[in-house]
C-alpha cells in the first residue's frame, strides 16, 4: 500500500483544512467570524524572474512565496494557503483535485475569545460547503458530503400569509400530500409527505436572532422572517451516517430539487437572502443550479 502523501512541513502538527484551489476563504471565514482579517496577506506565486545584463545571464530568480495569516479571532489564526496538486490530495485521502491547504491550531490558545470546538466546526462546515476536506492532526482525512444536508432558510423582511404561500409552493412539491398548519405570531407550517421519500417541512417564523453571516450584508437584503425548508427522511438516523444507505441516497436525490424549488419560489415572492444549514449564503445562481440538478 502506498503511504499517504505528507502535508507541507509548515503544517506539520496542525489540523489542516483543504479547500478547492482558488476558493475565497475570507468569505467562508466571515460567515462565522465577522471580524476575520488578514494579518498577513498571501503573496501569489509569479513566474520566475530573469534579470537582464551579462552578470545575470541565464540565471532565473525564483519568486518568494509568502503564505498568509488569517486571524479568525484574537489569538486564533488560519495559516496558508499551501498549494496541493490533485495527485497529492488523493494521496492524503482528500478529493482528487488541486487544493489550497490551511493550517488550524489543534487547541484554542489560552485567552482566545473563541468557544471550544468552534473553529473545528467551522472547518468541517467550510469543507462541506466547498467539497473540500479536513485532515485532523495525526488522523485520517474527513471529507463531508456536500449534498448531505438539504435544508435551506430564506431570510426575508416580508411574511407571506399561509393562504398565499400554499398555492405558491404546491407546484414545487408535486407528488406529495400537502397539509398546512398555523403557528403563533403570524407564521405557518406546511408539511409535504412523499410516498417513499419522507417529508419536506416548510416553516415560517419570526426569529429573535438571525444567522451571523447576515450581519455582513446590507440590512435591506434580508429580514427577521425565516422560511425554513427542511427534509425529514424516512430514517432520520441516516442523516448522520458516514455511509448512508442506497435507499437514503436515492430519496435525497429526488427530494433535493424540490427543496430548492420551494426556496426559489418563496425568494421570488418575498425577496431576501438564502442561507444553508452550514451558515453560508447561497446565491440565486446556485439556487437555480440546484433546481435544475434533477427533475423529480
Amino acid at each position: 500500500m502506498t503511504p499517504p502523501a505528507p502535508v507541507p512541513p509548515a503544517l506539520d502538527g496542525l489540523h489542516v483544512l483543504a479547500l478547492p484551489a482558488g476558493t475565497d476563504v475570507m468569505t467562508l471565514a466571515r460567515a462565522w467570524f465577522t471580524q476575520a482579517r488578514w494579518e498577513r496577506e498571501p503573496a501569489a506565486a509569479a513566474a520566475p524572474v530573469r534579470p537582464t545584463g551579462a552578470r545575470f545571464r541565464g540565471i532565473a530568480v525564483e519568486p518568494v512565496v509568502t503564505t498568509g495569516v488569517l486571524a479568525l479571532a484574537p489569538g486564533v489564526a488560519l495559516l496558508g494557503p499551501h498549494a496541493c496538486d490533485a495527485t497529492s490530495a488523493r494521496g492524503l485521502g482528500l478529493p482528487s483535485r488541486d487544493a489550497d491547504l490551511y493550517g488550524l491550531p489543534v487547541a484554542t490558545p489560552p485567552g482566545a475569545d473563541v468557544p471550544a470546538g468552534l473553529v473545528a466546526a467551522w472547518a468541517t462546515a467550510a469543507a462541506r460547503r466547498t467539497g473540500g476536506g479536513v485532515l485532523p492532526a495525526g488522523g485520517a482525512a474527513v471529507v463531508p458530503d456536500p449534498a448531505g444536508v438539504l435544508d435551506l432558510t430564506l431570510w426575508s423582511a416580508v411574511p407571506v400569509p399561509v393562504q398565499e404561500a400554499l398555492p405558491l409552493v404546491r407546484p414545487a412539491l408535486s407528488g406529495s400530500r400537502l397539509a398546512p398548519a398555523p403557528t403563533p405570531g403570524g407564521g405557518f407550517e406546511l408539511t409535504a409527505t412523499f410516498p417513499y421519500d419522507g417529508e419536506v417541512v416548510v416553516r415560517l417564523e419570526r426569529a429573535a436572532h438571525v444567522p451571523l453571516v447576515l450581519s455582513t450584508l446590507d440590512r435591506r437584503e434580508h429580514g427577521p422572517w425565516g422560511y425554513r425548508v427542511a427534509w425529514q427522511p424516512p430514517d432520520a438516523s441516516q442523516l448522520d451516517a458516514s455511509h448512508p444507505s442506497q435507499q437514503h441516497l436515492v430519496a435525497r436525490a429526488r427530494v433535493a430539487p424540490a427543496v430548492a424549488r420551494v426556496v426559489a419560489t418563496l425568494w421570488r415572492a418575498a425577496g431576501g437572502t438564502v442561507v444553508d444549514a452550514g451558515g453560508f449564503v447561497v446565491p440565486p445562481a446556485e439556487l437555480d443550479d440546484r433546481v435544475a440538478a434533477a427533475v423529480r
